[in-house]
């Protein structure tokens, strides 16, 4: 019985340690040292701040969204500043380069950050790093990026404030889908209205596409068959003008875009799509 207590008292201590460290990572060191006791009150209960691991071999993971929930509800999360300042973002993220490198981009978009330069981007076998400089009033919300991520089924899995204008993630896509692709997984017809942008489509389990061009189109098909981590692996293009177009679809394609080649203006009225 002494044992199990003596080892239930280790395992809270090391989850407190972990999620502190998680913190002061999050916040700086003198944020976190100027606020330890409203942190230690807020956050005693650390185990609700770590997902469980699934085996004895993985790591426990932070729940980054809960976590840095908790900090913004309680006035800690400060990220304006002054003025307008040049802040760095360093992202490390582990998955396929393309998809993952698409679904960021589509993130930080969806958070209103536009305008940015590429500072460096380093690859190896397991993982790049995309490191950005952008200039912002304020930081990057950490709670909202994590959630962006979270629509595609990345997880953030660090989050590092390295100085007053710098900051770095580190992100696991491995599992990675794009929310955004419309679904002929579950379906067998969609009908699109006007593209804001080339139409995506996630699709499983089709030998062909039936896409009917509706009437008012101008449509000279361009579509891309794409495998589940956006390599492409066909693209149909043809410069006349399509009412409708019956298509095969490759061996392993996960994606496909549609667009025109010349405008989206001429997919204005939309487009139904019928698997096969």
């Amino acid at each position: 019985m002494l044992k199990k207590l003596i080892l239930i008292i280790a395992c809270t201590v090391t989850l407190n340690a972990n999620v502190n460290t998680v913190i002061k990572d999050i916040l700086g060191s003198d944020e976190y040292i100027g606020n330890e006791n409203l942190i230690n009150y807020i956050f005693k209960d650390s185990s609700y701040y770590i997902y469980e691991r699934v085996n004895y071999n993985m790591n426990k993971r932070i729940n980054y969204i809960a976590l840095t929930n908790k900090l913004q509800k309680n006035g800690l999360l400060k990220l304006k500043y002054d003025s307008s300042q040049y802040i760095d973002i360093s992202f490390k993220i582990t998955g396929t380069p393309k998809k993952s490198l698409l679904i960021l981009k589509d993130s930080l978009k969806s958070l209103g950050h536009y305008l940015y330069l590429v500072q460096d981007v380093k690859y190896n076998k397991d993982s790049f790093i995309w490191t950005i400089k952008l200039k912002t009033e304020a930081a990057i919300n950490p709670l909202r990026l994590t959630r962006a991520l979270e629509n595609n089924n990345c997880q953030v899995s660090y989050i590092k404030r390295e100085g007053a204008y710098s900051w770095k993630y580190i992100i696991n896509s491995d599992n990675s889908t794009i929310y955004k692709a419309k679904d002929l997984i579950n379906t067998s017809q969609v009908s699109l209205k006007k593209p804001h942008k080339p139409y995506l489509l996630k699709v499983a389990n089709a030998s062909s596409l039936n896409i009917v061009s509706n009437r008012g189109n101008r449509w000279h098909p361009d579509v891309v068959f794409y495998d589940n981590d956006l390599n492409v692996i066909e693209n149909y293009k043809d410069d006349s003008l399509h009412r409708g177009l019956r298509i095969d679809v490759p061996n392993n394609t996960t994606y496909i875009k549609i667009n025109d080649l010349y405008s989206l203006a001429n997919l204005k009225r939309g487009i139904s799509i019928t698997k096969e």
